[in-house]
């Protein structure tokens, strides 16, 4: 990655299922520009397809019509937080986590969930790069 490419992005995209596919895509394009492995950019493309498709399925019409990706490039990882302005939830609260998380919890470095019924959902999710 060139030096006068930027360290954060974001991508805001309509909560419409349609969508998805353009997050997806933006993460993977990222991924691969970051020289993370093919099966890397492929795992980093599926845990933010999972994470969009929560907010897209979870999230009550009337709080929001949006979802905010947010990614940071920095010098040994690559953060992304999915962000929707619906009621929140906690999973431990909600009879444990779905196959969403799991599957993002098992292609991540790290996975955190904050939620707040005002602010809503942020999965923030970290993939660690091999700098040797």
């Amino acid at each position: 990655m060139t030096a006068a490419t930027p360290t954060r992005m974001e991508l805001r995209i309509p909560r419409k299922p349609e969508y998805v596919r353009m997050a997806r895509r933006t993460s993977c394009a990222l991924a691969a520009q970051l020289d993370f492995t093919y099966d890397t950019v492929k795992d980093i493309e599926l845990a933010v397809g999972e994470a969009c498709t929560n907010a897209v399925r979870h999230v009550e019409k009337a709080r929001s019509d949006e979802i905010l990706v947010r990614f940071t490039v920095e010098s040994n990882r690559l953060i992304i937080e999915i962000i929707d302005y619906g009621q929140g939830f906690q999973p431990e609260e909600e009879g444990g986590e779905g196959l969403g998380l799991v599957v993002m919890r098992s292609v991540m470095d790290e996975v955190e969930i904050r939620c707040d019924a005002d602010t809503g959902t942020c999965v923030r999710m970290v993939k660690y790069r091999d700098n040797s």
